[in-house]
């Protein structure tokens, strides 16, 4: 089950040939995460209930499974394979945020994990559990080798197995799946991220439950062996500076009590400073750095858990752990919820313990920041991505309206760099993109925003602007570096820039209003020759000629109701049976007559219009859609096109889209969304977004003239993509030239590994129909069987289904 299962939804079909004769789930926990749960009915034996008399457990009546919906909830034995105590514990009280009903049981080795699940020794006795949270990296046996041992194993192998680990490396990750882990995820370095992901592993599995106390009757208590040898602390490797850890205490006893510990454990590399207060804390770490803290909760200026909110406020980044005599597992949940990496009781560690806590603590946190700075940059320009850029923009638009002063927005696209991609290679592409990065940066100030915003395209934002003067400036000095070459891999590469700016508050107001326009300016750079800059001017404003009379002329057409739709239809393969049908817009021009979308689709691309029109296409399909349904036609699925402009309006989009089919009627399945590769790519992380939010609505979505772009089949894994259409380019010759046949048998045999149904585009004769059937071709489209027809032919095409005869797979044509 390696790789992206088919998107967020649940599923219900019969498995056969693989794991088991069942069912299998899958779903989305979050970008890039996916749960697959692949068992035969009735796994779950058991429901029961928590009071505060304990645990009552009884059989389950039949074989159904128990959703969260029930009015019996499931409490489940969950197997918790992790070596270190915090994260232990953190799983723990996530399991108890999240309502998670279970009986929790915590083994720190693999060793003792497989004892535990073939109930040898002191286990003997103890329930199978129905989820095994897995980390990967434990003493004594690998957690690998542990998932390995298990999934071969005919009595375990159908339990669920999460892995849960600190790894982020792409082979552990394809490593687990290759052992049939069910899932596979990165600890979350926040509080609220943790819980959220044990909420979705529960909601998709289990339904809501919660953690028994510990003790109470029916439980089974948790293992808390001797922590295993602690490695050296990450900061403390030889050559590097000492860590230095803060201990707040106000007790002389606990202090040398701290000092001997780590001094025992061998830890006699650790600088450690000591405060008796908060107080003192707080001046203390207000001059020095320090790498952790160890806090006590009863000192002299603070009580309870006043002091850790005083310090987590003041020291952000640095990990603090609680050391206290109180043991009290609300209180350390509360700790914990406020912050704290950790919680330890005196006198029930050791030297190792202490030392291994303090450890992790500091892993963790540098790992939080880690990815805090991966979800606000670009990887590979390390500049901003739009995520931070939005949020700067908006602090800059609040500072300039508190100060009345001018910002600019320039929006850079580099000038046929597809090219350079396409003759170079990506590697050297992506060197380009580096060197553009670090040469835009050297343009401006540092109190200025450089963002990369897709493949090839920059968003500048310049604070404090004052004269349009202040733009031409900088956007002449950007123009004139791009004259010197960009070495690259030992050669020198020449590349330009079109950009376009606009100005607040003259061109815009908000956000989304400036980038807009920023963004239309830079295609009028585009048509100027390239390599220019241009100032946004409304439509009105300049200069009148065939461009800006085709603009005027579109906005009329849509207000004016001259667009028309006509329809292609879609054809099973096996059965010749229309199942879809394709919305392409045309233009009834008052003078020019019916206008194909290459006469104004492109222009309306480029100014912005495609948004608007793109909508009336939607509301269109849709309408007509239900209409033919109403009139008693078969319910047919209608494809709409959608543009990257659209795909990069994110919520806006989705919201429009959710509100047409509310509006119109139309089922979410009835209706799907064609993208083009180039759509895709040229806003990725948004795309992503878009796409999976669309998909989780139950709308179909399909990859359109795949082949024609540089995207690959592998990396529309990311996308939930149903089906990918194989542009007509390569079926028009694929019964005569070799090339386009292979090409056409490899995007086929891909598509159905990913789990994508594959339609081929522009078949337009028999001979090709027969070599389409041979390669397993699912879908077809193109003159051989319909032209695009009027919405009056297509409703009689419907009725009458004349459309030539599709032979079986494997006959000659």
């Amino acid at each position: 089950m390696r790789g992206n299962p088919p998107g967020p939804e649940r599923s219900r079909k019969s498995w056969r040939g693989g794991l088991c004769d069942g069912w299998m789930v899958c779903l989305e926990l979050q970008p890039g995460i996916h749960l697959i749960d692949v068992r035969p009915p009735g796994i779950y034996p058991y429901v029961g209930k928590m009071d505060d008399k304990g645990f009552e457990e009884r059989k389950m009546p039949g074989r159904s499974r128990v959703t969260s919906g029930s009015p019996n909830h499931q409490p489940v034995d969950i197997l918790l394979v992790e070596d270190n105590a915090a994260d232990a514990r953190l799983a723990a009280e996530a399991l108890k945020e999240s309502g998670f009903s279970n009986r929790l049981h915590w083994v720190a080795d693999g060793v003792q994990a497989m004892e535990f699940l073939r109930r040898e020794g002191r286990w003997s006795d103890v329930t199978r559990p129905g989820l095994i949270l897995l980390d990967l990296n434990l003493p004594k046996k690998d957690g690998r080798e542990v998932l390995a041992e298990l999934k071969r194993d005919p009595s375990l192998k159908r339990i669920p197995v999460v892995v849960l680990t600190t790894s982020r490396a792409r082979e552990d990750r394809d490593r687990s799946y290759d052992l049939n882990a069910n899932c596979f995820i990165t600890k979350p370095g926040e509080w609220n991220e943790y819980v959220n992901v044990v909420r979705s592993i529960k909601d998709f599995w289990f339904g809501p439950v919660t953690l028994p106390v510990a003790g109470a009757a029916g439980t089974e208590p948790a293992i808390f062996p001797h922590s295993p040898p602690v490695p050296a602390f990450p900061a403390a490797a030889e050559g590097r500076t000492p860590l230095r850890i803060l201990l707040v205490d106000d007790s002389a006893g606990d202090v040398r009590m701290v000092r001997e510990l780590l001094a025992e454990a061998g830890q006699s590399h650790i600088d450690l400073r000591t405060a008796g207060s908060v107080r003192q804390a707080l001046d203390l770490v207000g001059e020095e750095m320090f790498d952790a803290v160890l806090l006590d909760l009863s000192l002299p200026d603070s009580q309870d858990l006043e002091g850790l909110a005083a310090l987590h406020g003041r020291v952000t980044g640095v990990p603090i752990v609680v050391l206290t005599g109180l043991k009290d597992e609300a209180t350390a949940a509360r700790a914990l919820r406020q912050g704290a990496q950790d919680y330890l009781v005196k006198g029930r560690f050791d030297g190792d313990f202490l030392a291994r806590a303090v450890g992790h603590a500091i892993e963790r946190t540098r790992s939080g920041r880690i990815l805090e700075y991966l979800a606000h940059h670009d990887v590979l320009t390390e500049l901003p991505n739009r995520t931070l850029l939005e949020d700067r923009l908006s602090r800059a638009l609040e500072h300039a309206r508190r100060n009345r002063q001018g910002l600019a927005v320039l929006f850079l696209d580099l000038d046929h760099f597809k090219t350079i991609n396409d003759t170079s290679g990506h590697a050297v592409g992506d060197q380009l993109l580096q060197a553009v990065a670090a040469r835009l940066c050297g343009c401006v100030r540092a109190s200025d925003t450089v963002a990369r915003v897709g493949g090839d395209e920059f968003t500048i934002v310049l604070a404090e602007i004052a004269r349009l003067e202040d733009i031409t400036t900088v956007a002449g000095k950007i123009v004139e570096s791009f004259r010197s070459p960009f070495p690259v891999d030992g050669r020198e590469l020449t590349v330009t820039a079109s950009i376009g700016a606009c100005l607040y508050p003259s061109d815009g107001e908000d956000a989304d209003t400036l980038l807009k326009n920023a963004d239309t300016a830079m295609y009028r750079a585009k048509e100027h020759g390239r390599n220019n800059l241009q100032l946004y001017a409304p439509i009105s404003t300049t200069p009148v000629s065939e461009r800006e009379s085709l603009v005027a002329a579109l906005r009329l057409a849509l207000e004016r109701h001259e667009f028309v739709l006509h329809y292609q239809p879609t054809v099973d393969a096996l059965s010749g049976s229309i199942v879809g049908l394709e919305a392409l817009v045309r233009w009834q021009h008052p003078m020019a007559g019916l206008l194909l979308p290459q006469r104004f689709l492109p222009i309306a691309e480029e100014t912005g219009l495609i948004v608007d029109i793109g909508e009336w296409v939607l509301r269109r399909a849709c309408e007509q859609g239900c209409a033919w349904q109403q009139a008693g036609l078969q319910p047919l699925r209608v494809a709409v096109n959608a543009s990257y402009r659209q795909l990069n309006l994110y919520r806006t989009w989705i919201e429009t889209v959710a509100r047409v089919l509310r509006e119109t009627g139309l089922d979410p399945s009835r209706l799907e969304l064609e993208v083009t590769e180039e759509s895709i790519m040229k806003a990725e992380s948004t795309a992503v977004k878009t796409l999976r939010a669309l998909h989780e609505m139950g709308i179909r979505i399909s990859v359109d003239d795949f082949g024609t772009g540089y995207a690959s089949l592998s990396r529309l894994r990311c996308f939930p993509f149903a089906s990918v259409k194989i542009d007509q380019t390569f079926i028009h010759d694929v019964t005569i030239n070799p090339d386009d046949a292979a090409i056409v048998a490899a995007i086929t045999a891909m598509g159905h590994t990913l789990r994508m149904s594959v339609l081929a585009e522009g078949v337009s004769t028999a001979e090709q129909v027969s070599f389409l059937l041979r390669h397993q071709i699912d879908l077809m489209q193109g003159p051989y069987f319909s032209r695009p027809l009027p919405e009056d032919a297509t409703a009689r095409l419907i009725r009458g289904r004349r459309l030539p005869p599709v032979r079986r797979r494997g006959s000659r044509a």
